[in-house]
């Protein structure tokens, strides 16, 4: 099963470590964190447990952690924010940008459902308009100036479980 948390607060980088130690509590039920190492390319995971899968993300002051015991998971959360005008063009394949509705709302949406499903398959993002799209189950969320996304092996969670910071 795959399950996303969420937090909010200043920094959603320094929350990310801390959103992982209560993800795997709540979702597993382990008391503290295991050790973390890093693929090749810096993808997280944990050696000791090699059937448990995990990713996070952050922007601005959001942080998310998708948890899987499904198999590979990948998830991204964007801010949703004004760039460059000739973004959408560097980032997506002529595929996406036939879907892609001009608006940031939009390109945040489109974004991090690229950038989760490379997380998911430990696969390069860049160049982004070569990075395939989604050929996995994904699930796309929305909030009040934020997009997110998850890919994963299993069914996406409905909804993320946002939790506060104590």
């Amino acid at each position: 099963m795959t399950v996303i948390y969420g937090i909010q607060g200043e920094d959603g980088r320094l929350l990310s470590r801390l959103l992982l130690e209560r993800a795997v509590g709540l979702a597993w039920g382990w008391d503290r964190l295991p050790s973390v190492e890093k693929s090749a390319r810096g993808k997280p995971f944990f050696p000791d447990f090699p059937r448990h899968w995990f990713s996070l993300s952050h922007s601005g002051g959001y942080a998310l952690c998708a948890l899987s015991d499904a198999g590979p998971v990948g998830v991204d959360i964007e801010v949703v924010r004004p760039h460059r005008d000739g973004l959408p063009q560097y980032a997506f394949s002529e595929e996406e940008l036939a879907e892609f509705d001009g608006s940031w709302e939009d390109f945040a949406r489109l974004w991090t459902i690229k950038e989760s499903r490379c997380k998911m398959l430990d696969s390069p993002l860049y160049p982004p308009r070569k990075a395939a799209v989604p050929d996995c189950p994904w699930g796309s969320y929305a909030g009040e100036g934020w997009r997110a996304a998850v890919c994963c092996s299993d069914r996406p969670p409905e909804a993320i479980v946002w939790l506060d910071q104590g």
